[in-house]
């Protein structure tokens, strides 16, 4: 299993997807490269759960409680994500 997957769920993977806008079933897929079984049992877990909608044309897009959870847990972590990023170009040249 990749870091990656491990750091990160499918559901939280999907959010994170639609911060940039609102995106279908394929769009989303193609992204985030996971099995059609996982991302409809997850996409399921956030729609009966109200962290996300889907519009009239079939795209999903954040409720604003799944804006104010993401926030929550990832601002904190921006100065670590920061220095990470610093460490890895600092690493690199």
């Amino acid at each position: 299993m990749k870091i990656r997957d491990m750091l990160v769920l499918p559901s939280a993977k999907i959010l994170l997807v639609l911060v940039e806008g609102p995106k279908n079933d394929k769009e989303i897929l193609s992204i985030l490269q996971m099995s059609s079984t996982t991302y409809y049992e997850n996409i399921t877990w956030l729609l009966a759960h109200g962290f996300i909608q889907k519009t009239p044309d079939d795209k999903y897009v954040l409720t604003d409680k799944a804006k104010k959870q993401l926030v929550s847990v990832f601002l904190p972590l921006l100065s670590y994500i920061e220095k990470l990023k610093e460490s890895v170009v600092v690493s690199t040249t």
